[in-house]
């Protein structure tokens, strides 16, 4: 085998739409021919995530430290995010601000390394529990990422941080303003990818802008649903000319949502799973132009 050949096998392994047992067994060794040949962190994260989708978590583990070792962002990252979570069991505050710190002191300086940091403060996780220094780093992280236009960027997350900080300090006209250019970032997000995380951050998103400000049905659109879903009823959205109901039905506090004769758990499973010509909502929202209460 030689570095071309092994990059055919990868590209060959992506195209196949059930692949077999010989064909992750060759998948799995020209990776690891490529990373002891090139020693590039690329191949060692992307062994890492194969190992990931078949569940083999500890060779996860170990390709992802193997990558951060060579200051690799997103393995620092991903395993920052792991150990501060707890994915597959295995919660470490020690190791989550490690890996955080890691990245947010790189060359690129993360900045969703930098805004977790940020949360361990916050919160007293591996550190000891310091307010002050949590609303200092959320500040500054905004100033860096305020002008970013890239999806891949942590905006939304900080600026709703930043909000929460300017609501306590009763300077709710900012965090509106805040919140509703998060909600934008955020939809844009969300339409290529109804990723549950990202959705958990646009419901606390949603919430907190209509506890600052009125909610006005007339202007309603589909990701204000997170709001209005908590109420049971019909909702109406408007698409492409037609009229598509969605039922919000509450079981034992919480609030199902059933569409197009399916049920989904709750609006953000909803978001996360139901689809309208073959999309996903989230990825034609702009499309749902008006939700309203059923008259």
């Amino acid at each position: 085998m030689d570095i071309t050949k092994a990059k055919q096998i990868l590209d060959a392994y992506y195209e196949l739409p059930n692949p077999k047992e010989e064909d992750d067994f060759a998948f799995t060794e020209a990776l690891r021919f490529l990373i002891d040949e090139t020693h590039d962190p690329k191949y060692m994260t992307e062994l890492a995530w194969h190992y990931a989708g078949k569940q083999i978590f500890d060779m996860e583990y170990k390709y992802l430290e193997l990558a951060a070792s060579y200051n690799y962002m997103p393995a620092m990252e991903e395993l920052g995010y792991m150990y501060y979570y707890g994915q597959h069991g295995v919660k470490d505050y020690a190791k989550a601000l490690y890996y955080f710190k890691k990245g947010a002191e790189s060359d690129t300086g993360s900045l969703w390394c930098r805004y977790k940091i940020a949360d361990m403060y916050k919160n007293g996780y591996g550190v000891e529990k310091d307010e002050d220094t949590y609303r200092e780093m959320i500040e500054a992280a905004y100033e860096d990422v305020k002008n970013i236009n890239f999806l891949n960027e942590p905006y939304p997350e900080i600026a709703l941080r930043l909000a929460e900080i300017r609501a306590a300090q009763q300077r709710a006209g900012e965090a509106v303003r805040l919140l509703e250019r998060a909600k934008s970032f955020m939809a844009q997000r969300l339409s290529y990818e109804a990723f549950g995380g990202h959705l958990s951050v646009m419901e606390r998103i949603v919430n907190l802008l209509y506890s600052l400000t009125e909610f006005k049905i007339e202007t309603a659109d589909f990701y204000d649903l997170f709001y209005l879903a908590k109420t049971p009823g019909k909702y109406i959205l408007s698409y492409r000319m037609e009229k598509v109901v969605i039922e919000v039905v509450e079981d034992n506090n919480e609030y199902a949502v059933a569409y197009n004769g399916k049920w989904y758990r709750n609006f953000a499973d909803f978001c996360e799973k139901a689809e309208i010509d073959g999309n996903k909502f989230t990825a034609v929202y702009e499309e749902v132009y008006h939700v309203e209460g059923e008259r």
